[in-house]
């Protein structure tokens, strides 16, 4: 398992206990930040790493994207839940928010770190193998 998972699966068990901790309407705003901001996290991760392996010249434009795209879920869900009247009986809207913004920075944070170690390793893989052959 990579580390990215790893924090995400302890984000997920964290966030649920403090959630049933709560319980109402706050522990679910918990339980949907806590889950849509990891999953749009790891989505986002994914396609950063993908950028990064096979576009690196647009490694800036991917993290804008998924900035925004993460901006575009948040403002989604805390819309919903602010004004959507059966959304609001069911999560809290600030409860959401926070915790959305929370587990989104952590977990984020950790994947940019992995697919940097595993960019620069690619990176030096090549470089080593281009310094090894001499023909190339």
């Amino acid at each position: 398992m990579t580390r990215t998972t790893l924090v995400t699966l302890a984000v997920i068990l964290i966030t649920a206990i403090l959630a049933f901790q709560l319980g109402g309407r706050e522990g679910m705003g918990v339980a949907a930040g806590a889950l849509c901001g990891t999953s749009v996290s790891m989505l986002g991760a994914s396609w950063q790493r993908h950028s990064f392996r096979h576009r690196p010249n647009h490694a800036f434009q991917s993290v804008v994207e998924v900035f925004l795209f993460k901006l575009l879920f948040v403002l989604i869900g805390a819309l919903s839940f602010r004004y959507i009247e059966a959304a609001a009986l069911r999560a809290d809207w600030k409860a959401f928010l926070l915790t959305f913004v929370a587990v989104a920075v952590v977990v984020q944070t950790v994947a940019v770190f992995e697919s940097v170690r595993i960019l620069s390793n690619s990176t030096d893989a090549k470089a080593g193998s281009l310094e090894a052959d001499p023909a190339k």
